[in-house]
């Protein structure tokens, strides 16, 4: 499937809608303006592929990582632009924590913008998905050729920065529908095991269901 993210995620709604209802019903309806804005709150501006998605579905309303509502591999719920500002938040203020730890041996970490700090933290990071050991699916939204690309990392215990798994939002529902309408795996890193959709349940009970 080729085209347009609005594309994209409409053929991935009419997909979900036939195949997995629960999947769908559970996908909640589009984002407000101001929920979208509050997200960066002016520090930099959003990835036009986080606002076309969050104005389509802010996120999944799924309360456990299996079942109705787990569209990507890894047991990741879509976060509500909510979750996407407290995650950007909570890396402010891991950096802050990390700075307040380490500036005396390093004034030059003052500058927050320039790198990643204590492996797993910078501002411009905005998660859009959480599994079940804090693992993040995070948009990158530093400068350069990183603007937009799809991070995966940060689960409890990391010791290294999270890795790139798709160049932007746009690839990863367009890799995310032709898994499930061709049943091929998606493989979020090189040390982790790939996974394969199938559709679990029956009429509007069925859902997506990675193994």
């Amino acid at each position: 499937m080729t085209g347009s993210l609005d594309d994209v995620l409409g053929h991935l709604d009419a997909w979900l809608g036939v195949n997995a209802p629960a999947d769908y019903a559970a996908l909640n309806p589009g984002a407000t303006q101001d929920d979208i804005d509050a997200i960066a709150d002016r520090r930099f501006g959003l990835h036009p592929d986080l606002v076309t998605w969050l104005r389509r579905h802010d996120g999944s309303s799924a309360t456990s990582h299996a079942g109705p509502g787990v569209i990507l591999p890894g047991g990741f719920i879509l976060l509500t632009s909510t979750g996407m500002r407290d995650g950007q938040r909570w890396m402010e203020e891991g950096i802050a924590e990390w700075i307040d730890a380490n500036e005396s041996e390093d004034p030059d970490l003052r500058d927050i913008y320039d790198g990643v700090y204590g492996y797993s933290f910078h501002v411009r990071w905005v998660p859009i998905a959480s599994d079940l050991t804090g693992g993040k699916l995070i948009v990158d939204h530093r400068a350069g050729d990183k603007f937009g690309n799809v991070l995966y990392g940060l689960q409890a215990g990391d010791t290294d920065a999270p890795v790139k798994v798709w160049d932007s939002v746009h690839q990863m529902f367009q890799q995310l529908l032709g898994a499930l309408t061709e049943e091929a795996p998606i493989q979020l890193a090189d040390y982790a095991e790939p996974q394969t959709p199938s559709v679990s349940g029956a009429g509007r009970d069925a859902y997506v269901m990675w193994t």
